[in-house]
């Protein structure tokens, strides 16, 4: 205590040596006042420098910096910081007087010690005065406002606002503030009243959440009474965007995320999404707001039915009911071409005789051209044509003459407005000729009837035609007969004669090797001379055993199809497709595709003379073949020397 009142005394007598000015400020009584040090202007030169504050040139109030400057935080009684609040700038320097009374009330001295610089005295003679009125705000209908906001309003709308402040102290001044800034003072005035008042014309965007207050203020040190509002408006958008990046194009069936934002609707815009005349319903939907912008985002995977069809998205104000705020945009829906061949072709070239390839795809819109790349990384390009009878399919055709380096992958692929074909066509360059033989098989179906079925091969480059001869044993031409696929339908033909058939195919290149059938009869033969013994009787007998059996199989089916007939007729509810069974319960007819119903690729067997459908037919007749013998050789040898007396075997 003894060093502190020893230092007092030294800062007394160098305040009362030198002359220093003493700045007047008034605080207002039962409030905090804040007592600046240099109007706030101070600024200490380094970490020795410091502020001390006294009263009445003997009391020691305040020192910056203090134990508590680090702990600033924990202090805020007695020090408010730096930072602006409600408008109001504070540094750390200030002298913090809480709850002013009349003892508050006198002269205060501020002396910085400077590090590097004489020390520098700031004087404040405080005064207290009473508080002045409290500001009451009303409308332009003289209604007090109470709830802090104003509106909401729409663009375009007038208001008047009027400020009043119970107050006779002749150093009162009220006065009005729009977000920080002083726009009003008081005009008009009478006794124990003051006036200020404002008008908004013809509102616009600017007005949304502007903060005015009314001030009124008669002291420097201490802060003035205030009543503020917030002004409330509806906005309609600004603009409502479909942001596609100018890209319109939408490849059909893919899909793609779509972003409308909308900007300045206030408050904030439900969002709906139109294609066509049809609302979308959309698998993912998001809405965010983040202050002027809300955005939507949609999930869009159009189909060709929605090509050149509008694209909008609206945005609806539920305050504003009867404004549309929507944007448009035009699809244009397709897709990349994709080749109508799902295998590899080959391609029979010949080395300088000229070769065509067409290559087919789907695509929308139309391609803009063909390439055709070589095994050896050639490429030549060709023209569009449109096929006709399709509406997406575009066919081009490559002719050249084909080089040794040509053999190998030949690659053709489209390209369109959305890209390049990503599975190209492909064809196999390879040797061209004569075709390769067809595969055949024989079906005799009806009496005197032959039935021949070939599958193609190779056709060496060129399209083939199929050849059918029919000789007889002595080698004379009965039929020949083509069909360019191979299905052959002779009819003629003499059951009681071997004969032989030569199947071939041909090209403009050329023929294939012919391939033999021996069309041996279906019944027996007998020879001129023969040695064979005579038929046992035992064989009649059994033969007619067996026509007797069938004729007993003919009669029981005959019976069973009336039954279920009449069965039918009584029970006329039942499906189509539903047969009945001896224990009752209905089962499904197979169902066979057409490629099954195919002659030649099925086992099952159909009896022309059947009386009614889903009947045991009569016992096959086994089949037998008749093979040509001779004397002293083995049935097996088809041929015998001219000399030599022949034989027949079945």
């Amino acid at each position: 205590m003894l060093s502190f009142g020893l230092w007092y005394f030294v800062i007394a007598a160098a305040s009362t040596a030198a002359d220093t000015e003493v700045v007047v400020l008034r605080a207002v009584r039962g409030r905090n006042a804040r007592l600046p040090c240099g109007q706030g202007k101070v600024f200490l030169d380094g970490p020795d420098s410091y502020v001390l504050w006294v009263k009445n040139e003997r009391d020691v109030l305040y020192r910056f910096l203090n134990n508590e400057t680090d702990n600033r935080a924990f202090a805020s009684d007695r020090v408010y910081g730096t930072t602006c609040e409600s408008g109001s700038c504070h540094d750390d320097t200030a002298l913090l007087l809480k709850h002013v009374s009349d003892d508050d009330a006198g002269t205060y001295r501020c002396r910085v010690h400077y590090q590097a610089s004489p020390s520098v005295d700031h004087v404040v003679d405080l005064k207290l005065v009473d508080s002045p009125g409290a500001p009451k705000i009303y409308n332009e209908n003289n209604e007090l406002i109470k709830l802090g906001y104003v509106g909401p309003i729409s663009l375009g709308a007038n208001l008047t606002f009027v400020c009043k402040v119970a107050d006779d102290q002749p150093k009162t001044l009220v006065y009005w503030r729009r977000n920080g800034a002083v726009i009003k003072r008081a005009e008009a005035a009478r006794s124990g009243l003051l006036i200020a008042e404002i008008r908004v014309v013809n509102a616009t965007r600017n007005e949304l959440d502007a903060h005015y207050e009314c001030l009124a203020q008669n002291a420097d040190v201490t802060d003035p009474l205030t009543a503020s509002f917030v002004v409330k408006m509806f906005l309609p958008p600004m603009r409502v965007e479909i942001r596609l990046n100018n890209n319109l194009n939408f490849e059909a069936g893919q899909p793609r995320v779509v972003d409308c934002v909308v900007v300045g609707c206030v408050p904030p815009p439900s969002i709906t999404w139109h294609l066509g005349d049809n609302m979308l319903r959309p698998s993912v939907h998001k809405e965010l707001h983040d202050g002027n912008y809300t955005v939507s985002s949609l999930t869009l995977a159009p189909s060709l039915r929605d090509n050149k069809h509008d694209l909008t998205c609206r945005a609806h104000n539920s305050h504003l009911p009867n404004d549309l705020f929507e944007n448009k945009v035009k699809l244009n829906v397709g897709f990349r071409p994709f080749c109508l061949s799902n295998r590899q072709d080959d391609v029979g070239a010949v080395h300088g005789e000229a070769e065509t390839v067409t290559c087919v795809v789907e695509a929308s819109p139309e391609p803009m051209q063909f390439s055709w790349t070589f095994a050896d990384s050639k490429t030549l390009y060709t023209s569009v044509k449109k096929v006709s009878g399709h509406n997406h399919r575009y066919m081009s055709s490559l002719t050249w003459k084909p080089r040794e380096e040509d053999l190998g992958q030949l690659v053709c692929r489209a390209t369109n407005s959305f890209g390049e074909q990503k599975r190209p066509c492909t064809y196999t360059i390879t040797p061209g000729g004569a075709p390769i033989s067809p595969e055949c098989v024989v079906i005799r179906s009806y009496p005197n009837v032959l039935r021949v079925q070939c599958k193609k091969a190779w056709n060496g480059g060129r399209p083939q035609t199929v050849h059918l001869e029919i000789v007889d044993e002595s080698g004379k031409l009965l039929h020949n007969v083509t069909d360019p696929a191979g299905h052959f339908h002779v009819t003629d033909i003499e059951d009681e004669r071997n004969l032989t058939a030569f199947v071939y195919a041909s090209n403009v290149r050329g023929r294939s090797q012919s391939r033999i059938m021996r069309l041996q009869s279906m019944k027996p033969l007998t020879s001129s001379v023969s040695d064979d013994p005579p038929i046992p009787t035992w064989t009649r007998w059994l033969e007619a055993v067996a026509a007797g059996i069938a004729v007993a199989v003919a009669i029981a089916s005959t019976a069973i199809c009336i039954k279920a007939f009449k069965s039918r007729e009584d029970f006329p509810d039942f499906s189509p497709d539903l047969v009945p069974r001896p224990d009752g319960v209905f089962h499904r007819e197979p169902d066979f595709t057409r490629e099954e119903r195919v002659l030649g690729t099925t086992n099952i067997t159909v009896n022309q003379l059947a009386a009614c459908q889903n009947q045991y037919a009569t016992p096959p007749v086994p089949s037998c073949r008749v093979m040509v013998g001779c004397a002293g050789h083995t049935p097996a040898n088809d041929s015998c020397p001219a000399t030599t007396q022949q034989s027949y075997f079945v």
